[in-house]
């Protein structure tokens, strides 16, 4: 029988583990909100969250109580994800989707400013253009402006 210390040390880990559950399954709620899949991709996206959520709880167990699986484990995970779910879920849901929002106002910035310096060159190009093209329509060339007669000094 193990002494109470490392079975509370044990719990401890557990509820962390929880806590960390709850983080993850934010996470993939953000992710799986904003990229609204199909029939066929949600099933996708639930196995991928649970390829990553195992192995992380494997290690929670292992380094809580070498894996073994007992009462208190599943009692202390599910307590860690209420908690979680009670007191932190909205503040990390919020967090995120601001992070997501900022994320996509600095992507847009950045496209924005790839485009205009992209476009700069033709538009310098267009407007040299078209200075030229109606500077030289308005002002038709008709020879010589002056007409400028020598006089000669001796004449005949």
């Amino acid at each position: 029988m193990e002494p109470l210390a490392s079975q509370l040390y044990a719990f401890g880990i557990v509820l962390l583990a929880g806590v960390n559950l709850g983080l993850f399954f934010d996470f993939f709620r953000v992710i799986r909100g904003l990229l609204r899949p199909g029939f066929i991709a949600t099933p996708i996206l639930d196995l991928l969250f649970w390829a990553v959520v195992t192995p992380v709880l494997v290690l929670y167990l292992i380094l809580a109580n070498w894996g073994e699986l007992r009462g208190y484990v599943v009692i202390g995970l599910a307590l860690g994800l209420f908690f979680y779910r009670l007191i932190l879920s909205g503040l990390v849901i919020s967090f995120l989707l601001w992070l997501v929002d900022l994320i996509r106002r600095v992507l847009n910035a950045f496209a924005t400013c790839v485009v205009w310096l992209g476009s700069l060159p033709i538009q310098v190009y267009q407007e040299v253009r078209f200075h030229y093209a109606y500077r030289a329509k308005a002002r038709p060339r008709t020879g010589r402006l002056w007409k400028i007669r020598p006089r000669l000094r001796w004449r005949r």
